[in-house]
């Protein structure tokens, strides 16, 4: 299974409004789960990766406190080493939105806690590249206008040696 990536991603401003305002990404993280909340974790398990999710292996969940909030980063595992993820926050009880979803990428890594949020004040993600090519860095940041994490820096290279690209040429 593999996320889509849709050309325009609607905000939430809490997890039971749709805010009318439209949030532009840059292409690779266009049609996505981005800002999407649901009742339950399940639900936006099965939005994102189909009804039968529970059944399939390959779907991994893993769950991380981090700061004073619940994060659930999912990821289809089929691909092998790069894999898309999504990272869904909790917002309440049962509340459950997409707060960062990731194009194929072998690590996702949180950044520092930010001190008035509680959460990270980054994400960071990076492709593992086969021999001879490239690797893929994205720097994510918090953007609390839109309750997400967009993807604000993109850098190909190799540890120690980055350049920074514009992210609508990521992943191409």
């Amino acid at each position: 299974m593999s996320l889509k990536f849709l050309s325009i991603v609607m905000i939430a401003t809490s997890c039971n409004a749709v805010a009318t305002e439209v949030v532009s990404l840059p292409q690779p993280w266009r049609d996505s789960h981005y800002a999407s909340c649901y009742p339950s974790l399940k639900a936006g398990l099965s939005d994102t990766y189909g009804v039968g999710f529970e059944e399939d292996e390959n779907i991994v969940q893993f769950r991380r406190h981090i700061g004073s909030r619940n994060f659930v980063i999912s990821s289809d595992t089929t691909s092998g080493t790069n894999s898309q993820r999504v990272v869904f926050e909790q917002r309440n009880e049962r509340d459950w939105c997409v707060v960062l979803t990731s194009p194929p990428v072998a690590d996702l890594t949180p950044g520092r806690v930010f001190a008035s949020s509680q959460r990270p004040l980054t994400w960071s993600s990076v492709t593992q590249a086969p021999p001879g090519f490239l690797e893929t860095k994205v720097i994510y940041t918090w953007d609390s206008k839109y309750l997400i994490y967009r993807p604000e820096s993109c850098y190909k290279g190799r540890v120690g040696r980055w350049k920074s690209f514009d992210c609508n040429e990521a992943y191409r």
